[in-house]
């Protein structure tokens, strides 16, 4: 059984965007899921969700407010386990105000 840590990252849009998605014949445990406000001058609005491609997704932070300069942990504390094939979805309430960033223990 092999493990490998894997890091995903992405500047934020409007639009959900897939950040990561675990691999065929893999299970994978988010470690760690980091938002952060990149703007300077206002705050943002972050969404993640979880799910299989094409169906009803799970929503992990819904609408969460990112004040100027700041950021917050999506999982507080908790890790998320992902089937092979889910994939982990994100978005901000503005184009380019908001990062996120992964920590992912692949194991297959």
């Amino acid at each position: 059984m092999a493990e490998v840590y894997q890091r995903a990252q992405a500047e934020l849009t409007t639009a959900l965007a897939t950040i990561y998605t675990c691999p065929v014949a893999t299970s994978a445990v988010v470690i760690g899921m980091r938002f952060t406000n990149i703007d300077g001058s206002s705050s943002v609005n972050v969404e993640a969700k979880v799910g299989a491609s094409g169906t009803t997704k799970y929503v992990l932070a819904p609408s969460t407010p990112l004040p100027v300069g700041s950021s917050l942990s999506g999982l507080s504390g908790d890790k998320l386990i992902m089937e092979a094939g889910e994939i982990l979805e994100a978005k901000a309430s503005a184009n380019g105000d908001a990062d996120i960033m992964l920590s992912v223990l692949e194991i297959s």
